[in-house]
């Protein structure tokens, strides 16, 4: 009775304090539940009840001297059959009330998406600390924003961030990695989903891609000149990036500018999951024009298949990467063979689109721009692992898993998170 009378008075002043907060979403579900809690308190009790304290006492005898119900009559009142009853009874009042949550769960799940109900939330707790929720003006708090490549942003003393899509560079001063307990110098890029803090003021951050960004705290805007194009596929840069087949430059992703041959050869060995058999491959190469970093990826890359060089002693290494360059790449990672007649470099469009690489309109618009950027090298990759590898009925993803390269679960998260973020 005392607990009872306890939780009465409890639900008391947790729903004033929802109603107050004018957190109506919550207020609703707890209310459902408060419903249900004195049906589900009484059903709880008795499985305990016949299921403990019952057994307890058929177990003890009466006596004289210790003159508990007999045994005979709680044999003839508590039968086997009442306390299968009792027990059967309560355990289906209990999955009855755990289906009719459930449902008002998925019924709240509906009308919200998860980033309303999020951003309801931590809206509603950041107004309750007295935070300023307006995110127009310089110096402001705000809560989840998108921002253009190339903007920076100067953090107040004490300003939160995290990076929840795209990539971002610390320009100058220093970051408390959070989540890791790091230092963070100038020079060094943001890791994804992972919280920084500002412990002085004016340092500065540079976004390199389109960026989603949760903060809290005070910043300064600077917006940076417009680039001439702005990045479509960052979504498909964090999925790859998730994946572990995309990591970015050391400043970030960088999709609004274009990829030399020896970056796009790298790409392609990393998004095929064999990095470190390239870096560790002890094989050699016919070319002449390749840097130190990448000359493991093209030794391995010419020993795979997937790169012939522009001629018998050039690779191209400076050379900006083409669109018929990467597709040319990525048809050789599904085992179509240039050399014995499948496509030819000129030819290596048509052919990405029929496997799915590549929609005809988008293969069109990036030959009138006349510039491959690595935006359009992330999203041709994505697609990329699910076409189907020659004459086979496997796509390359299919082939990635067997490997090892990734699990299961994390491709259904970054299909799942693409999807609604589409």
């Amino acid at each position: 009775i005392a607990f009872w009378n306890d939780l009465q008075y409890t639900n008391i002043i947790i729903k004033n304090y929802l109603n107050k907060k004018g957190w109506s979403v919550i207020l609703k579900l707890f209310s459902e539940l408060q419903h249900h809690f004195p049906k589900l308190l009484v059903y709880t009790s008795a499985f305990f009840l016949t299921s403990g304290t019952v057994a307890f006492a058929l177990s003890q005898a009466g006596s004289i001297q210790d003159p508990l119900i007999s045994l005979n009559y709680l044999e003839n009142t508590y039968s086997n059959e009442i306390l299968n009853d009792i027990k059967t009874t309560a355990q289906n009042e209990l999955e009855k009330l755990n289906g009719e949550i459930t449902s008002k769960i998925e019924q709240l799940q509906n009308s919200y998406s998860g980033e309303q109900l999020e951003n309801k939330i931590v809206k509603a707790t950041a107004q309750a600390l007295g935070y300023n929720s307006n995110n127009n003006n310089s110096n402001s708090t705000s809560y989840s924003n998108s921002f253009s490549n190339g903007t920076q942003l100067k953090l107040a003393k004490t300003t939160e961030i995290c990076i929840t899509s795209g990539s971002a560079q610390l320009l100058s001063g220093n970051l408390i990695n959070i989540s890791s307990g790091e230092n963070i110098s100038a020079g060094s890029t943001l890791v994804r989903n992972q919280l920084y803090i500002s412990p002085t003021a004016s340092n500065t951050i540079k976004l390199t891609s389109p960026v989603k960004i949760n903060i809290t705290g005070n910043y300064t805007k600077v917006t940076q000149d417009k680039p001439t194009y702005e990045a479509k596929y960052t979504a498909y840069a964090d999925a790859l990036n998730d994946l572990g087949l995309f990591s970015g430059s050391n400043t970030g992703y960088n999709l609004e500018r274009a990829s030399t041959r020896a970056e796009g050869l790298v790409m392609l060995i990393r998004m095929l999951g064999e990095e470190e058999r390239a870096k560790n491959y002890k094989g050699t190469h016919p070319f002449k024009d390749v840097p130190e970093w990448a000359d493991r990826y093209v030794a391995y890359g010419y020993e795979k298949g997937y790169t012939t060089g522009i001629n018998s002693t050039t690779f191209g290494s400076q050379n900006t990467l083409s669109l018929n360059d990467y597709m040319t790449f990525l048809l050789r990672a599904l085992e179509y063979n240039d050399k014995k007649g499948d496509f030819t470099w000129q030819t290596s469009g048509s052919l990405a689109i029929t496997s799915g690489i590549i929609k005809a309109s988008e293969l069109e618009e990036i030959s009138k721009r006349g510039v491959l950027y690595r935006d359009d090298i992330v999203y041709t990759s994505y697609n990329a692992l699910f076409a189907n590898c020659k004459n086979e009925n496997l796509k390359l993803s299919d082939k990635l898993l067997k490997t090892g390269v990734f699990t299961q679960i994390q491709l259904f998260l970054v299909q799942r998170s693409l999807s609604s973020s589409s």
